[in-house]
């Protein structure tokens, strides 16, 4: 029933389209029913007693259900492309969204690549089910009770005999249903390790290649696919077999249909026009029992599909006091007795840390790899949450604690090349999507990429994935300028001139600090001279001590 709920409640967008497919499926079967009649009609009634005027007006209206049925299968099939397409869309966007509010360095962390696979193959099984399936089981409900009520009034005894089947199959879909989902849950979960897998190896090509470890590689994910196949085909195999033995006893109703239709015939109990309308009525009668049952194994999948998706929008959101919070034009940092390890780690990252990062200062934090540098900005940037202490911004006013609603005074650049494919106008735009192109150059001058006027297509130059096209120096550039745009009253920097030369990185700490004269910075650097541009130091040694 939970199941039934959650398709619902992720129908909104369509559930006009959903009512007037089904209307227009019950209109289908309305016709089918009506071809049935007409055709005992016409071989009873008009060809033995009807005039030439009678037959070719029988046949004419025969003509027109015929076609009118064809315009209506279109129409429904019409309907159901606009409903797949805006449902998964609809689906698609609010998981998607809804990821970029989830809390990050929890226990429950996902792989991007089971991820996608959940926002491709899941969305669209779900979608399948909400816009088919469920119209397609009331259609189908519909054309089975009337054709058995067409039929019983024609011969009562063989429609209930050809209907008796239905309590046995819905026994037996029940018995099916639980081992279905297990084999399709397996399935869906060895999809996703090998996008893991894929995903990786793309993103990674490079260093693979040095490492010459391309073929071993491949080899799991053969591996992999291999595991896949056996269990699709273990799925398959069982699918078949209850196919098999359904198939088999509705093909010997429709055996029994025939030959009790013959014997009634042989007797005159009933007319060559019955008759046809016999064989009619069972493929009519036992076509949406098969329909069903098909549609029993799909339901199933979707049930697994629906569990993958709930354990993305189930995940913990971060925690926030609700509206984004007010725009700082100056502020400082406050840590307070911070304690924090990652929920997955094995060793304390801060231990009762605490440091003042003053309003308007310029910090340079010091400290060997993996002391917990970036972790500070995390915090800072509420991507973490502190096992216990605070994090306080303040003004000489006022004072918040930090959570996401305070992120928004914040301006980040990473460490590394963080660039997306697209044009570097989108890049930067990622920032502030409504800056105009003098508030572009300004930032590309400050973070010395005044480089990107000399490219062919300047800012609308094209880039690939992670800025394929420029050096390691012009992505960090530019990813330093799309932070710069940003309205932030603290600069949180890492590591930004690690892939600079001594005179471009000289020229982008001189501006930098120039140009943001009220601001807060912090910079995380491994270089000691940049130290000596800045007005304090924070040395974080092995004691998870700070040193000011």
């Amino acid at each position: 029933m939970k199941y039934v709920v959650w398709l619902w409640h992720n129908a909104k967008g369509v559930r006009w389209n959903t009512l007037l497919r089904v209307a227009v499926g019950i209109a289908q079967v309305i016709l089918g029913l009506l071809m049935v009649w007409l055709s005992k009609q016409f071989i009873d009634v008009t060809i033995h007693t009807g005039s030439d005027a009678d037959i070719w007006m029988m046949v004419a209206i025969l003509v027109a259900v015929v076609v009118g049925g064809v315009v209506l299968r279109q129409y429904y099939y019409y309907l159901t492309i606009v409903a797949n397409t805006r449902q998964t869309n609809s689906i698609r966007l609010r998981i998607f969204s809804r990821l970029f509010h989830r809390q990050l360095y929890t226990e429950q962390q996902l792989h991007s690549g089971d991820v996608v696979s959940r926002l491709e193959k899941d969305i669209d099984a779900v979608g399948e089910a909400t816009t088919t399936l469920f119209p397609q089981l009331l259609v189908t409900t519909c054309q089975l009770l009337g054709a058995f009520l067409l039929m019983r009034s024609m011969d009562a005894r063989l429609a209930w005999i050809l209907v008796l089947m239905t309590p046995l199959v819905i026994i037996f879909g029940k018995l099916l249903a639980r081992k279905l989902r297990n084999m399709t849950h397996d399935i869906r979960q060895q999809e996703s390790r090998i996008q893991m897998q894929m995903q990786e190896g793309i993103e990674h090509n490079e260093v693979l290649r040095s490492l010459e470890s391309s073929d071993w590689l491949a080899g799991r994910l053969d591996t992999m696919q291999q595991g896949l196949k056996t269990k699709v085909m273990r799925r398959t195999r069982f699918t078949v077999i209850t196919r098999v033995l359904l198939a088999t006893t509705f093909g010997l109703g429709y055996l029994l249909a025939f030959i009790w239709g013959g014997l009634q015939l042989r007797h005159g109990a009933i007319t060559f026009g019955v008759m046809t309308s016999f064989l009619q009525l069972v493929s009519q009668i036992q076509h949406p029992i098969l329909q069903i049952l098909n549609m029993l194994p799909q339901f199933i999948h979707t049930t697994a599909s629906i569990d993958r998706l709930n354990e993305l929008e189930e995940m913990p959101t971060e925690l926030t006091r609700g509206d984004r919070g007010m725009q700082l034009q100056k502020a400082g940092l406050r840590m307070d007795d911070v304690c924090f390890r990652y929920a997955t780690g094995d060793r304390q990252i801060l231990n009762h840390f605490s440091h003042d990062f003053r309003p308007g200062s310029k910090t340079a934090i010091l400290g060997q790899t993996g002391i917990g540098k970036t972790t500070l900005f995390r915090l800072m940037l509420a991507l973490a949450r502190p096992d216990s202490g605070r994090l306080i911004l303040y003004t000489d006013g006022s004072e918040q604690v930090v959570d996401a609603s305070t992120r928004n005074n914040f301006v980040f650049v990473p460490q590394g090349n963080s660039l997306m494919s697209g044009s570097i106008r989108y890049n930067l735009q990622l920032a502030r999507p409504e800056a105009t192109d003098e508030e572009l150059r300004h930032a590309l001058h400050t973070a010395t990429a005044d480089f990107v006027d000399d490219l062919p297509e300047g800012i609308d130059t094209q880039l690939g994935e992670r800025g394929t096209g420029l050096s390691e120096g012009q992505a960090q550039r530019i990813a330093i300028a799309r932070g710069l745009l940003r309205p932030g009253c603290i600069l949180l920097l890492d590591e930004i001139s690690s892939a600079l030369d001594a005179d471009t990185e000289r020229h982008l700490f001189e501006r930098l600090l120039n140009d943001s004269p009220e601001k807060t910075i912090i910079f995380i650097t491994h270089r000691e001279h940049i130290a000596t541009m800045c007005d304090d130091v924070l040395t974080m040694g092995e004691s998870l001590e700070s040193e000011s």
